[in-house]
């Protein structure tokens, strides 16, 4: 008796104990234990999951990691890929390498069953991009699920494309296929369940999972997708082979490597340091439309992406039908608006929110790249439901156009298209509304591009300083949201007094969608449908 008690008290505290120790297939990681909201979170920093793509694994598809014997420290964020200082957002150069692919994880503690894991995938254009900005130990601790970040290549260092294997392009997004699939295949060590894996990222990270449901290489590796504000048929996130075989080339031009065969040209172009490849990405005389669309995904010489996404997205064959959760927010491209103004050196005062109607013109080249009578023609779209004698606010009216055409859209018909090929496959969709009364910026940015990133992620629950007592509540029930839907497909949840407004499925009759704002969330209907099926059939002759 006294024996199959001191087993049973076994086994019960070898479920709930802090093990800092993991040995994973490739070695043994040491992490270590925080505090975070009165919970304990192993934490585990900077693990290795692919061979440092430096040397001839330049612009090469990435090896998985060699085993190791020791045990390796993995108690502190590595660097973030080599990229330019772009979109405001620059990373010191002492806080880059070429050696860059990487995983965190924060793994909750207790409990005997095996856990959801979330994966994050960041934003950046495909441009910029870091890890060290996103801290999971808040999520993990709020809602029980283990928290994987990962880090992947970008611009030519990541999407370069001479449409040869030694260059195939779409290196960026096997550097995330190939840690998507080391998670899966190591979650058991870190107590979690490999076949409740859900990937959620925002911009160029959202497109990334949109690649990784149509792609027959991870697409059996996660059961559920969260994804924020793109599609991968944004207007920033895929070239045709021949503007990418262009572009690939006409940047070896820009650095200096012209030789004439594309083994000379990479021979040239591993012998520069890899931050000159990544500040020289950018175009010398940049050009609307907003995007520097320098290196995207493509269609690869290893077949990771097949098809256009245009194509994959009306496949039933390419994609996979999963749980989905969709969303976008009030005013996208606020944040775009003043970057780009400045950037392109546009003699135009926007930090006031206050254009005129010609500098309104003067700036919609910066949303597309479309004919003088198209733009007239969405201008005057935008504007009709003005009253005459009541000029609008130019500057929300150009908030909106670029909003919906390099964002919102694309998502809209994403998830549209989803619902109407795989009817009964659960969507919920999102309209983001919510800005900080604490927040830095001028209050027409309104909900701009990456600002819901922060309550996704609990930071208004640690930092009293940059949020408010609104800020926490939102942040709450956005995690909850996201882990709910995470563990169950549907994102719906008790334990908050605006739970009675029950977030109903996007589907092929109503539409419907959650507006989440400071206030109870409300629903809403077919999110701008008719803007979208406008754009569709204004820019499809241009």
């Amino acid at each position: 008796m006294f024996h199959q008690c001191f087993v049973w008290l076994f086994l019960i505290s070898d479920c709930i104990a802090i093990k800092t120790i993991i040995r994973t297939k490739a070695g043994t990681i040491e992490g270590f234990t925080q505090s975070v909201l009165s919970k304990e979170v192993k934490t585990f920093l900077g693990i290795p999951f692919a061979e440092p793509p430096t040397g001839d694994l330049r612009f090469q598809e990435p090896l998985p990691v060699d085993k190791w014997l020791n045990i390796k420290q993995t108690k502190a964020f590595q660097k973030a890929c080599s990229q330019p200082a772009a979109f405001g957002t620059a990373v010191p150069v002492e806080n880059q390498s070429e050696d860059c692919l990487y995983l965190n994880a924060w793994v909750p503690h207790g409990g005997c069953k095996k856990k959801h894991a979330m994966i994050w995938i960041y934003f950046g254009g495909f441009i910029v991009g870091d890890i060290q900005r996103f801290d999971g130990k808040v999520l993990a601790a709020s809602a029980d699920v283990i928290v994987f970040t990962l880090s992947y290549r970008t611009g030519p260092l990541g999407f370069l494309y001479l449409n040869d294997t030694a260059a195939p392009g779409n290196m960026g997004l096997m550097d995330q296929g190939l840690a998507i699939q080391w998670i899966y295949n190591n979650i058991k060590r870190f107590g979690g369940n490999r076949n409740k894996i859900t990937l959620f990222g925002q911009s160029a990270g959202a497109a990334s999972i949109n690649y990784h449901m149509f792609s027959s290489v991870t697409q059996r590796y996660f059961q559920k997708a969260i994804i924020m504000s793109a599609a991968a048929d944004s207007s920033f996130t895929y070239h045709s082979p021949e503007v990418a075989l262009e572009n690939g080339v006409a940047f070896a031009t820009q650095v200096g490597c012209k030789e004439s065969t594309v083994e000379g040209i990479l021979q040239c172009l591993r012998s520069l340091n890899a931050s000159t490849l990544s500040a020289l990405q950018l175009p010398p005389n940049p050009k609307p439309p907003v995007f520097f669309r320098s290196h995207l995904p493509t269609l690869d010489a290893l077949s990771f992406v097949s098809k256009p996404p245009s194509e994959l997205l009306k496949d039933p064959f390419s994609i996979r039908p999963i749980p989905l959760l969709v969303g976008v927010l009030k005013n996208e491209l606020s944040f775009f608006i003043t970057y780009f103004v400045r950037v392109l050196k546009i003699p135009i005062n926007v930090l006031d929110g206050i254009i005129t109607k010609d500098e309104f013109f003067d700036l919609i080249p910066l949303s597309i790249d479309a004919s003088n009578e198209t733009l007239n023609a969405i201008a005057n779209y935008y504007l009709a439901p003005y009253m005459p004698g009541e000029p609008p606010s130019y500057i929300d009216v150009l908030n909106d156009i670029g909003s919906d055409l390099s964002f919102r859209c694309p998502v809209i018909d994403f998830a549209k298209t989803f619902t109407d090929m795989y009817r009964g496959n659960p969507v919920y969709m999102y309209l983001f509304e919510h800005r900080s009364t604490k927040s830095p910026t001028p209050p027409w940015f309104g909900a701009f591009h990456t600002s819901e990133i922060s309550y996704v992620f609990g930071d208004p629950l640690i930092d009293d300083v940059k949020f408010t007592e609104s800020d926490k509540v939102v942040s709450k029930r956005m995690m909850n949201y996201w882990t709910t839907f995470a563990k169950s497909g549907n994102p719906n949840f008790n334990g908050d007094k605006c739970t009675c407004n029950d977030w109903n499925l996007y589907d092929t009759q109503d539409r419907k969608y959650l507006i989440i704002d400071s206030d109870c969330p409300q629903d809403g209907e077919a999110l701008r449908e008719l803007q979208c099926a406008f754009l569709k059939n204004v820019t499809s002759t241009d």
